[in-house]
């Protein structure tokens, strides 16, 4: 449902007045094995035990479809990385002509690393043995993902002539892909459910680094300006990283629409806040990358919502100082 209805005798949804125990919330996502699923299913915990309305996931197929449906208020809440937010305000890249001026910051989630994994025997040792190789493109749901592609690609001074193109809609089904031999490499957030699961499906897999220096990370930033390089390390909680991988990363936020109420969005960041050990227990992989002292970070593009700024400040969060 979107924001603000209630669920009432007859099935008549009218507007909030102050019964908030029955609101019923939507938090738009990719599909299940996806880190936007698995982020939001956990907020939505949150927001239903901490805020009481009732919070729901809505998979929508990818973030292409999820970031309109909260600019226009048709979902309530949804997850993007800093990358989209740029484009999405600016009407550029994935969101080319679009310019979604209605999306607000509720938080900072956390940081996110990403990679392309082969299968751990593989001969494949860096991006740049991937000419010549079976590659996922296109990314018609997910055209965030193109970009950063595009840019992983261009830090190892590799093109996409110079691979072999499947075309896939999104990172669900370029594991699958993957899984089932049709690619030879796959594109997935690190600790994510998918990641898991491919790793068991064909014996181990193994994370592909990129380069950190100054020039290969500008060409890296002409296609996704915000990405920066960081170390991870093997952990049971990454599957594939086998030894220290320098891997793009970029932080995700959580979005919402510019009318939604002050009150209701101060709560929810308040929940939010005090929500680390549902974190831990539901996504370790979010409860382990969230900071609350760290939810308010200064944004190169975009605006807070007036309800997390309220709750920010009472914090001494705000300005930020980051």
């Amino acid at each position: 449902m979107r924001f603000l209805k209630l669920i009432v005798p007859f099935g008549i949804a009218i507007s909030l007045a102050g019964a908030a125990a029955a609101q019923t919330v939507g938090i738009g996502s990719s599909g299940p094995g996806s880190i936007t699923y698995s982020i939001s299913s956990t907020v939505a915990k949150i927001i239903t035990e901490q805020v009481g309305a009732q919070a729901r996931v809505q998979p929508r197929g990818g973030n292409s479809v999820v970031v309109p449906a909260v600019n226009a208020g048709e979902v309530d809440f949804g997850v993007a990385n800093t990358n989209e937010m740029g484009e999405a305000l600016s009407g550029t890249g994935a969101y080319e002509g679009q310019k979604l001026a209605n999306l607000r910051v509720v938080t900072v989630l956390m940081p996110t690393p990403v990679a392309v994994f082969v299968k751990k025997d593989s001969p494949i040792k860096s991006i740049k043995d991937l000419k010549g190789k079976r590659v996922p493109g296109a990314w018609t749901t997910m055209k965030i993902v193109h970009n950063l592609m595009s840019g992983m690609l261009a830090n190892a001074g590799v093109s996409w002539n110079d691979v072999k193109v499947v075309p896939v809609p999104n990172v669900l089904r370029n594991a699958d892909d993957f899984i089932q031999g049709r690619l030879d490499v796959f594109f997935f957030a690190l600790g994510t459910g998918k990641v898991l699961e491919a790793n068991t499906a064909v014996g181990g897999i193994r994370a592909l680094p990129i380069d950190p220096s100054a020039e290969a990370m500008a060409r890296f930033r002409e296609h996704a300006p915000h990405i920066y390089p960081h170390t991870v390390r093997p952990s049971d909680d990454y599957p594939g990283v086998v030894e220290p991988t320098i891997v793009p990363t970029f932080d995700l936020l959580f979005l919402t629409h510019a009318r939604a109420p002050e009150e209701f969005i101060y709560k929810v960041t308040r929940a939010l806040h005090d929500g680390k050990a549902t974190m831990l227990a539901s996504f370790k992989t979010l409860g382990a990358g969230f900071s609350p002292e760290q939810m308010a970070k200064k944004l190169r593009d975009g605006e807070y919502h007036p309800g997390a700024i309220k709750f920010y400040r009472e914090k001494g969060l705000w300005p930020p100082k980051q």
